[in-house]
């Protein structure tokens, strides 16, 4: 597992161009039901881990893992056992 800081996860978001971040938690066992979001999704997963799934796709995300999903795309999202802490780009 790589470790990863929240700058650090700030500056593989920021290459990418964005200059507008959240830093997201999520308590162990959380689950977010089936959403969508109105614009792109780009992540940087900081500690902890998180399971998203894409329709019948799962992604098992851990620290310094990236994760993008396009606007619109319905997802769920379950968090590990530790929770999870990921750094979010955001629209301004």
């Amino acid at each position: 597992m790589k470790n990863i800081t929240e700058q650090e996860a700030k500056v593989i978001l920021s290459k990418r161009g964005h200059t507008n971040f959240v830093t997201v938690k999520f308590p162990k066992g959380h689950v977010v039901d089936t959403h969508e979001h109105s614009f792109d999704a780009d992540i940087v997963i900081v500690s902890g881990s998180i399971k998203i799934v894409v329709a019948d796709k799962e992604y098992n995300l851990s620290p310094g893992d990236e994760f993008q999903l396009g606007a619109g795309i319905k997802h769920s999202e379950f968090m590990g056992e530790d929770g999870v802490t990921l750094v979010s780009a955001r629209p301004k």
